[in-house]
């Protein structure tokens, strides 16, 4: 029979996974050769260096502390970290660790093949779901704008002259005004999802107040009986993507009208000092609860204390994306006085 030290020897020498003894001081005492295939070092590069100069700088912190954890006597197992290769690339290990003596005996097995097919599985589910969001969106949030339009197409071409014309026309606006603002929506959503980005084309605005009374009039042209108070202050021509914050303020107006208490005021604020433009819209009406504050921003959502049934629930999302592609943030503060929406964006070059 082999003795213990030969197998030992032996299995130190030609198994494929990466084995090493590590001192109390962090350092590598000795190596096998499978750690030159796998992470390209030979073990003169490594024997003597710290672990850390090998780790993933966002895996230094948890090895540490599942080191001190070995050396209380507490062994480690499936702990999974990345270590640089020798080409500038990184390597994910998992490792199982045990304390003996002075030293840390320790063996890892190259996972990263693993993780890669686990993300790719999780892209997939997550591309697939994303999928069935949107037909179910295009199924069924579109469909009902577009059946009013159609409808009132007809009804028109029957009588155009009646006197249900001009309530019909209105509805038939606020209706292609909804279809506008939830295919745009859509199409952000896609490109912030698909890793491209909202993308800005940021220049002094100069037009910006008569940009934002032209949404107040389409609001007020798609819903007569919204009162809506502008209180406007522009020292200048803001430097941002006028477009963007028109988009914002469009979303932002939209909902005040929907959830707020009809027939009480909007009030919309917009200056802009010490280099940073500032846009609010509150209305009164039910508040906010700290539950649906919570995913507010998040795509899809669709709060209980607002829920529109024409809604994607990428509205606020979008918003919230224009302002941090701005470099800046979208607020909400809600009680059962107002509830008040604010996006505060850089406004220099």
């Amino acid at each position: 029979m082999l003795d213990e030290e030969h197998v030992a020897t032996r299995t130190w020498r030609v198994t494929p996974d990466l084995m090493c003894i590590v001192d109390r001081e962090r350092r590598f005492v000795a190596v096998n050769p499978s750690w030159t295939p796998t992470l390209g070092w030979s073990p003169e590069e490594i024997v003597g260096q710290p672990f850390s100069s090998f780790l993933h700088s966002d895996d230094v912190e948890p090895t540490h502390a599942a080191f001190a954890r070995t050396l209380s006597g507490e062994p480690v197992r499936r702990f999974e970290n990345r270590y640089r290769t020798k080409d500038g690339g990184h390597r994910w290990l998992s490792w199982v660790a045990v304390p003996e003596g002075e030293h840390i005996y320790a063996s890892a097995r190259d996972v990263t093949e693993d993780k890669v097919r686990e993300q790719t599985i999780t892209d997939q589910r997550e591309e697939a779901d994303l999928r069935e969001q949107l037909l179910a969106v295009l199924g069924h949030d579109l469909r009902n704008p577009l059946g009013a339009v159609v409808a009132g197409i007809r009804l028109l071409a029957k009588e155009a002259d009646g006197p249900r014309s001009h309530d019909v026309l209105r509805q038939m606006r606020a209706s292609t005004v909804r279809m506008e603002e939830l295919i745009g929506n859509m199409m952000d959503f896609a490109r912030v999802r698909l890793g491209d980005g909202l993308g800005l084309d940021r220049e002094p605005c100069a037009d910006l107040d008569a940009r934002v009374r032209h949404v107040i009039e389409e609001i007020e042209q798609a819903y007569p009986d919204a009162r809506i108070e502008l209180d406007m202050d522009l020292g200048g021509a803001p430097v941002c993507d006028g477009d963007r914050v028109m988009q914002v303020f469009s979303n932002l107006l939209g909902n005040a009208v929907t959830h707020g208490t009809r027939g009480s005021p909007i009030e919309v604020t917009l200056g802009d000092a010490d280099g940073r433009l500032s846009l609010s819209v509150c209305n009164r009406g039910e508040p906010i609860s700290d539950h649906a504050r919570e995913t507010l921003f998040q795509p899809f959502f669709k709060g209980e204390a607002r829920t529109s049934p024409q809604g994607l629930g990428l509205g606020l999302y979008i918003c919230a994306q224009v302002a941090e592609a701005h470099g800046g943030r979208l607020d909400v503060t809600s009680d059962e006085a107002l509830t008040c929406f604010t996006l505060d964006v850089p406004a220099r070059g």
